[in-house]
């Protein structure tokens, strides 16, 4: 079993949460471990709804399972496909769906409503917005659809307390604004207007019956995706975790327009804002990575994998552990690694000024400790002469600090 060794920031970061009976699969193993060889699938429908040209049209959902499963009540994780909201199908998240079923999970893989560019033409920005919303108000329903069966048929065998959402670019864009976008939020006029016409923040697509059940998710998975501002996250909202290249040309990992069209702020600005509020969240930084390449060339394999083991891990905690609201603790001190990536020499800590010296941990990517020294500082080169090349994960000591993990690339 791999489990990340920030459990303690993380459960520092269930403190917003209410107290939620354990989900009885909790052994330890399942939800981080692939427990199950095979994975089925199914296609249903699960919401009506109306398109783009007023058309209506029934939104289907691929969903899988693991394969001879007996548990009653497992966590859900709905994602959804790139695309820039014009391409893209829910076959696309099959291998991330399929990951997540081995370690048991239901998970499930949406089809939204795409703009329809081959009769509209290409969008503009603020039809580019217009989807976007009408894809939050589907994947709103996608998360009634599973509490409404767990209410009634209990086909899926869903524990509506633990259902997540995220995806991969567009799909993305659309689970972070589907969390983080809410009524007291200062939306700006133009996207406030489309919010109206879109049905609200619920949206228009689901059944009479689908729209009595809660829409809220439990955590994001994000991959290289956005949101169009920062500081609507806020300390009561779902945790968040991360990935994405540090060249990303179509969502920037910083600022800018998203596709050339849309303005969004990155992932390093939401995480950014998370730490600020003191929400629990992790960004694993990939340095020199593009939008597609990171999920699809080899190099990079090392830090998909990583990312994958902090989502998952994540998702284990809240739904195993078992909080009560308190006093959040102490937010994550900044700190930083340089140079990063390295050449293998060494690299130097920019810590606190109010930090002198910390004790100081690394692990391989296995979880495997491989180096240790007391006493390290911000003067003093650390020394990694013996490390070979590779992904680490740097952990720092000290009383009564909370310090978030590093990622530490030697070339």
């Amino acid at each position: 079993m791999i489990k990340p060794l920030y459990i303690t920031a993380i459960l520092a970061g269930l403190a917003w949460m209410p107290l939620h009976a354990q989900n009885p699969g909790c052994d330890g193993a399942r939800y981080l471990d692939d427990v199950f060889t095979s994975v089925k699938k199914t296609t249903v429908t699960y919401a009506p709804s109306i398109n783009h040209l007023g058309q209506n049209v029934n939104l289907a959902i691929d969903i899988y399972e693991p394969e001879g499963d007996q548990l009653s009540s497992r966590p859900v994780v709905i994602l959804a496909h790139g695309g820039s909201f014009v391409f893209g199908d829910k076959s696309m998240m099959q291998p991330y769906c399929e990951l997540l079923a081995k370690k048991g999970y239901v998970a499930a893989s949406i089809q939204y409503r795409l703009f329809p560019f081959f009769v509209l033409g290409f969008p503009d920005s603020t039809e580019v917005f217009d989807t976007a919303l009408k894809a939050m108000g589907d994947m709103k329903a996608a998360v009634r659809f599973f509490r409404e069966d767990a209410a009634t048929n209990n086909t899926y065998r869903a524990d509506a307390s633990h259902i997540f959402i995220g995806g991969y670019s567009a799909g993305a864009v659309t689970a972070m604004h589907t969390a983080y976008i809410n009524e007291d939020d200062q939306l700006p006029s133009f996207l406030q207007t489309l919010l109206t016409n879109n049905g609200g923040l619920e949206g228009i697509s689901g059944t009479a019956s689908n729209k009595g059940y809660a829409s809220y998710s439990g955590a994001v998975v994000n991959m290289s995706g956005g949101l169009y501002r920062s500081f609507w996250v806020e300390e009561d909202e779902s945790p968040l975790v991360s990935i994405h290249g540090t060249a990303d040309a179509t969502v920037p990992y910083t600022f800018g327009l998203a596709a050339n069209i849309a303005f969004l702020e990155g992932s390093s600005l939401v995480h950014e804002q998370a730490n600020e509020v003191g929400l629990w969240n992790n960004l694993l930084t990939v340095p020199g990575a593009g939008h597609t390449d990171l999920y699809e060339q080899a190099q990079w394999k090392p830090f998909l994998d990583s990312f994958w083991v902090n989502a998952t891990t994540l998702l284990e905690e809240l739904t195993c552990a078992t909080v009560d609201a308190k006093e959040p603790l102490e937010l994550a001190s900044p700190w930083s690694i340089f140079p990063n990536p390295n050449q293998g020499n060494g690299f130097y800590l920019q810590l606190p000024a109010e930090v002198a010296q910390v004790d100081l941990r690394m692990y391989d990517m296995t979880g495997r400790q491989v180096y240790n020294i007391q006493q390290a500082n911000a003067q003093k080169m650390v020394a990694l002469n013996h490390l070979p090349k590779g992904v680490y994960q740097v952990q720092l000591i000290y009383p009564d600090k909370q310090f978030e993990l590093k990622t530490l690339i030697i070339q």
